[in-house]
């Protein structure tokens, strides 16, 4: 049986959730709780996942520590059932999920909720570089020489700098243009099942998670086209969107049994 370790509001764990769910493949459910207790930043954890990440799949002969290559084991099990497999959308394809994975969906959602809750940001600053000197100070007596500490607390770092040397106001502009951009760029989309044909693709998903995370942060205006709000229209009628979890709103009370339930969560080796 596969293990997906996740937190159910994370967005790269939604593409992960529906990659899989859309694959037909089981998976047994490993809740973190990455906001509070920060379960992701465990010694137990960051042995199973050195970039201390969510989500990571796991299996008796199989371990994928990021929702790319999850997203890719999970169109290799369809296998024909996906557009993938089809050499000549194969590349569009392609350029589409790299188009996707280009764009840091947390800056964009930073930046918005810092723009929204100016009062915010001094605590966002606080909280960054706490976290990156509790790295620094683990990293320094681990046995293991804590590179991969090192190199989290880096990415604090530079997170805190995306969002202390540039205006959030400016950095929303960026990224709102960004995300346009990609969204215009996609292929028109036909009345069919997917973005590519009458089949799903990997395309299918990230596309999915990022308009529902733009519809969640009150974006999805960057959305300028009807053949693409007339598909994501039908793909959340899809059983499957339900079934993988994909948030369009924040669930206050699913967030909360959700850190519950990462309590009874354990991280073996």
């Amino acid at each position: 049986m596969l293990e997906l370790f996740h937190a159910a509001p994370s967005y790269y764990s939604m593409v992960a959730r529906l990659a899989l769910v859309e694959a037909g493949v089981s998976w047994t459910s490993r809740l973190l709780d990455i906001h509070l207790a920060k379960q992701q930043l465990s010694d137990a954890y960051r042995q199973l996942n050195p970039q201390m990440t969510v989500p990571t799949l796991r299996g008796p002969d199989l371990l994928l520590t990021d929702s790319s290559a999850i997203l890719d084991f999970a169109a290799g099990q369809v296998g024909p059932g996906w557009l993938d497999a089809d050499p000549q959308l194969a590349p569009a394809i392609q350029s589409a999920v790299a188009g996707h994975y280009a764009i840091s969906i947390e800056t964009l959602t930073f930046s918005k909720l810092l723009v929204s809750r100016s009062w915010m940001q001094p605590m966002v600053v606080r909280v960054l570089g706490s976290l990156s000197r509790s790295l620094e100070a683990r990293a320094a007596t681990a046995r293991d020489g804590g590179a991969s500490l090192l190199a989290k607390a880096q990415q604090n770092r530079d997170r805190l700098a995306v969002f202390t040397t540039v205006a959030p106001a400016q950095t929303l502009v960026q990224m709102r243009q960004q995300v346009s951009a990609y969204l215009t760029a996609l292929p028109p989309v036909p009345e069919q099942a997917g973005l590519f044909g009458d089949r799903l693709s990997r395309a299918d998903i990230v596309v999915a998670v990022l308009l529902g995370r733009l519809t969640m942060a009150g974006e999805l205006d960057l959305l300028q086209r009807n053949d693409l709000l007339q598909w994501w229209a039908r793909f959340q009628q899809r059983p499957t969107f339900q079934a993988a979890d994909i948030w369009t709103r924040f669930q206050g009370r699913r967030f909360v049994g959700a850190l519950l339930e990462a309590r009874q969560t354990t991280i073996s080796s």
